[in-house]
């Protein structure tokens, strides 16, 4: 292979260059080249590998607390899975009910007069609006979905005649 490069013109043109070089300028020529090859070796290989070796010994050692934290709360884990199945099983009527109470008091609340409503499905209801201005109408969703986990799950919104002002039919549902 060494033997294929140097038959290259151009490998043949750096040898001659090289070798007109005086002996103290050939040998600051190969300690620059030393130096060039571990600096490469050192920002290209060592550094990144030893940067990944400690990013996830870092991960793992994390995961180690995590898993340990898991195992020393497994009870009262348990005890909370088992108690909102329970609950869920036997709330499904109350959910929808539960929803329609808090659209329908954080709605008064925003001040937002809802035109209609009523249930649709599983723990889901529809709501329409007239006229509505639409920064309180963002308000008021915002609020629903940040505060009370309920989710959007259709809307509609129509441009009323009057600027700022919309008209929507919404279905919400609680977050699952």
């Amino acid at each position: 292979m060494i033997q294929k490069l140097m038959s290259l013109p151009v490998a043949q043109k750096l040898v001659a260059q090289y070798d007109q070089l005086s002996r103290r300028d050939q040998k600051a020529l190969g300690l620059m080249s030393v130096a060039l090859l571990l600096a490469v070796l050192y920002f290209a290989v060592w550094r990144p590998v030893t940067g990944f070796h400690d990013e996830a010994l870092s991960n793992h050692q994390q995961a180690e607390s995590q898993l340990a934290w898991v195992k020393s709360n497994e009870g009262k884990l348990q005890r909370l899975v088992e108690s909102r199945e329970k609950t869920q099983a036997g709330s499904r009527i109350g959910d929808s009910r539960a929803l329609m109470s808090s659209v329908t008091s954080s709605a008064k609340a925003s001040g937002i007069a809802l035109q209609r409503f009523e249930p649709s499905g599983d723990n889901a209801i529809r709501v329409w609006l007239e006229d509505v201005p639409f920064s309180q109408l963002a308000a008021w969703l915002e609020g629903l979905t940040a505060e009370q986990g309920i989710v959007i799950d259709q809307a509609a919104l129509d441009r009323s005649d009057k600027p700022g002002r919309v008209s929507v039919r919404l279905t919400l549902k609680i977050r699952s």
